[in-house]
């Protein structure tokens, strides 16, 4: 007699022996003793995971001496007969051999003659979605109110290029993947009757090769037995499938981890010479990745992902990188593996992915992003204020504005020299002994303000303005671009770059709070008004006037500015021109 292979050997014959797909076999059953059978069954999902099989266990639970029964016996005529392939009752179709009109219109007239033993007859049709239209709409009709004898069960890989009439007819059942453990503890039941010794790892490597298919897993195991004998190791059977070793993805985490350029040079090289399959390196180095973002978000790892030995490995290399550094890894990876296949230069695409995996900087939390550059704006603060080295910090209290109430003032902290501690407190306290009754619109009134120069004003303008920023930072960054440029009967002009539009609206809109600043510091009421024009700044034009080369007058603007510094020293940076 000849070798029976595996996945026929070990074909389902009950309802019982079919793994992982309960929901289906469950309703099967139901149905069978509650007497409720469908006029047709449409079985879909992957190759290999038992829709033919149900199929044929469902015809044989149907026509059974002893039945309907959801436990067909296999060992009357009846079911020795199905099993064989060679009852009369029960048809298996081939669609893509038989997917014209004419083979339908000659199973529409065979409907009308009673099934030759059996109770039902059965049409078994596989791959049903490759019929033609034609074929399709012979079939409605028969599909709707088929002879009472007649059941219809079609089995499709691609369900949806089965036309929505057809389904529509059709009790439809979508079958599952089986899950690597279900294929493993099957895959083991062979084994020990097979009298086949294989290790726990080669038993992962099956079961995932196999990607769901209990008739791939089956055929993977028998291929195994031929190469390797009765004792299968890991070893020999990676060698046989192509199975890229584990230690090679560590190895390649490593390097990642340690920005070894050379190293990853070296495994590239190594992967071609060994001559594995690029596409199925990059599979398996998206998978490496998607374990230890499993252990890093998770702190363990599923047993079925990988084998016992690797899960202590892969929680220490997962302490090495953040959830956001794995995530980008996998994208490198599948895209270049999806990439990779409509290149002319596999083996340079190949190289680049990798040398993008290795040279990738570490993902910064935008929180920690903002925390740093808040940390830069004080030290510049800081910079540009040495006279606050010597000076303690203060507190300072300020409400936003004249009318608002004690609830609504917020406290900030702000360090500050001894002066302009001197004048907010004098400002707090001016506040503190006003009356409660509202003031009118217009209730500053500009009286006659003695004689203040202009020079004076600009003198004192870099105490206002970092006044000002004590309390409201971003007023006092716009303050700061404008420039005193007259003075006369109490008004202030203020004069602002022509591309300062923005700048001068927030400023009008603070006017009141900065007048009353103004007048703390100088003594007097004087009145704000803004106005565009062509501002330069004295070190500007010196710098202008200077003659200087490009870059030397970048370095003089970098000393001007100590947030320049700081910025290019807290980011590593340069200056360019």
């Amino acid at each position: 007699m000849s070798y029976l292979v595996l996945a026929r050997k070990w074909r389902p014959m009950r309802f019982h022996d079919v793994i992982g797909q309960k929901h289906v076999i469950t309703t099967l059953e139901n149905a069978i003793n509650a007497n409720r059978l469908a006029n047709a069954y449409l079985f879909s999902g992957p190759r290999g995971i038992g829709k033919t099989t149900i199929a044929r266990i469902l015809a044989k639970a149907i026509n059974c001496d002893n039945g309907p029964t959801p436990t067909p016996c296999n060992k009357c005529s009846t079911c020795i007969e199905i099993n064989e392939s060679r009852s009369l009752s029960v048809f298996e179709i081939d669609g893509a051999s038989n997917r014209g009109i004419d083979e339908v219109r000659n199973l529409r007239e065979n409907l009308r003659y009673a099934a030759n033993k059996g109770k039902y007859k059965i049409y078994i049709i596989d791959e049903v979605h490759m019929l033609t239209t034609e074929a399709f709409n012979a079939l409605l009709k028969t599909l709707e109110e088929p002879p009472g004898n007649v059941l219809f069960i079609f089995a499709t890989t691609e369900p949806h290029k089965v036309p929505a009439t057809i389904l529509s007819r059709c009790q439809r059942f979508n079958f599952k993947r089986l899950p690597v453990k279900d294929i493993i503890s099957q895959l083991k039941t062979i084994c020990a009757e097979e009298k086949i010794q294989i290790s726990p790892e080669a038993l992962l490597i099956l079961a995932k090769k196999a990607d769901g298919s209990m008739r791939d897993a089956e055929s993977l195991l028998d291929q195994a037995v031929s190469f390797c004998g009765n004792s299968i190791d890991v070893g020999p059977l990676s060698e046989l499938l192509g199975v890229i070793n584990t230690d090679i993805f560590f190895e390649l985490t490593d390097i990642i981890r340690n920005k070894d350029i050379k190293g990853c040079i070296e495994l590239t090289n190594g992967v071609f010479f060994e001559g594995y399959d690029v596409s199925e390196f990059l599979i398996g180095a998206s998978e490496h990745f998607r374990n230890l973002l499993i252990c890093r978000a998770t702190g363990s790892i599923d047993a079925s992902s990988t084998s016992d030995a690797f899960i202590e490995r892969y929680q220490e290399d997962a302490k090495h990188f953040t959830e956001e550094d794995l995530l980008r890894l996998i994208k490198i990876a599948s895209d270049t593996e999806y990439g990779i296949k409509r290149s002319t230069n596999p083996r340079l695409k190949f190289e680049f992915a990798l040398l993008r995996m290795v040279k990738l900087d570490s993902t910064l939390q935008l929180g920690q992003l903002l925390e740093k550059i808040d940390s830069l704006k004080k030290n510049a603060y800081t910079d540009r204020q040495p006279t606050l080295q010597n000076n303690p910090t203060a507190v300072l209290k300020l409400a936003d504005s004249d009318n608002s109430d004690a609830s609504s003032k917020t406290e900030k902290q702000f360090p500050v020299s001894k002066r302009a501690t001197e004048i907010l407190a004098s400002l707090e306290e001016k506040k503190s002994t006003q009356t409660d009754q509202p003031e009118e619109k217009d209730a500053i009134k500009y009286e006659q303000t003695p004689e203040i120069s202009l020079q004076a004003i600009q003198e004192q303008w870099q105490a206002i303005v970092e006044l000002i920023k004590n309390k409201k930072m971003a007023l006092g960054l716009f303050l700061s671009e404008g420039k005193p440029t007259n003075v006369e009967n109490g008004v202030l002009e203020v004069t602002f770059g022509k591309e300062n539009g923005f700048h001068i609206n927030s400023v009008v809109k603070n006017q009141r709070f900065i007048e009353s600043v103004i007048e703390q510091l100088l003594g007097l009421k004087l009145r704000l008004k803004c106005k565009k024009g062509n501002i330069i700044s004295e070190n500007m034009k010196k710098l202008k006037e200077s003659g200087k080369s490009v870059v030397e007058k970048v370095e003089d603007l970098a000393g001007e500015f100590p947030i320049v510094n700081t910025i290019m020293t807290a980011f590593d940076g340069e200056l360019v021109t």
